[in-house]
């Protein structure tokens, strides 16, 4: 099985494994606690409302889920009253780690006046909870921490897909998250995400006990140095042309006329003494190696 995970900015629920393998509960019920803790804080949801949005499951399947949880800490219930009106009311808390039996709740964040709303509802000013309000464009510093962000979801991204090519470097996505601001920095100095898996899976031991711990001391070993950006070498000026017969003259050469059309090629060697037929020779192949065409012959037969 192929794991693929997206790199996410927004919208988003960060849950440990433990709470998702954890196997004293159905799946019915980790998929009910995924989505109640997928809800903001204030959300009211209850049985009903739950049987409501599953249809198939049912109140019976609902509640029967929502007890594993109660029974297990995750999902508990207190009921109050109100000091001033004396009604009792019940209070729900949904945790991500299963809460031991007479453990404290937590405060309220604020003593205002509570608002009344149906269950199933979102908290007052979310107008659509399906989409949360776009952020806004960045300015200034909220720019540069905006690319930040969006250096480490990248990196994240990455980290996460290491488990595709080499298995034990499996991440989860909490693990991904955490060690994303120790990738970043391989980003911004140009890596690409070929370079940077070749160098963090090579030489791997036979077995990974700790895929996180190992990683977190790669990225930081084998940070790479900042690349120094390099000029384009200029390209070489093209030889000049021979105004008589447009062969190219060598370089460094004064006159604009090639030696052959001056009638002064001056030769040596075996050339030079095999008279004229060899001397046309000579300068036809000096010719061709000015123009690349070939290899200029050391002897003559």
């Amino acid at each position: 099985m192929r794991i693929h995970l997206s790199a996410r900015k927004r919208a988003f629920t960060v849950l440990g494994n433990e709470v998702l393998r954890d196997r004293r509960l159905s799946f019915t019920a980790r998929g009910i606690l995924a989505f109640l803790l997928s809800l903001p804080d204030g959300a009211r949801e209850d049985v009903r409302t739950l049987a409501d949005k599953n249809p198939g499951l049912g109140r019976r399947g609902v509640a029967k889920a929502v007890e594993e949880l109660i029974e297990l800490g995750y999902y508990v219930r207190r009921t109050v009253r109100d000091e001033e009106t004396g009604q009792v009311q019940t209070e729900t808390y949904v945790f991500d780690t299963p809460q031991p039996a007479g453990a404290p709740f937590p405060v309220p964040a604020g003593t205002g006046e509570a608002e009344a709303g149906k269950a199933g509802a979102f908290p007052k000013g979310n107008k659509n909870p399906e989409e949360e309000p776009p952020t806004p464009a960045p300015a200034g510093r909220a720019g540069e921490e905006a690319s930040m962000v969006d250096d480490t979801g990248r990196a994240a991204a990455l980290l996460a897909r290491l488990g595709t090519a080499e298995p034990k470097l499996t991440l989860g996505t909490a693990e991904a998250l955490a060690l994303a601001p120790l990738a970043a920095p391989w980003l911004e100095r140009g890596l690409s995400e070929l370079e940077i898996r070749n160098l963090l899976t090579a030489g791997l031991p036979p077995t990974v006990h700790s895929p996180r711990a190992l990683l977190a001391d790669r990225l930081i070993r084998k940070l790479p140095a900042p690349r120094t950006r390099r000029d384009a070498a200029a390209p070489a000026a093209p030889l000049a042309e021979c105004g008589e017969c447009r062969d190219p003259l060598p370089r460094g050469q004064q006159s604009s006329i090639c030696a052959a059309c001056a009638g002064v090629a001056a030769l040596s060697g075996p050339a030079a003494v095999g008279g004229m037929g060899h001397v046309t020779d000579h300068v036809a192949a000096l010719r061709a190696v000015l123009r690349g065409r070939r290899v200029l012959p050391t002897a003559h037969a």
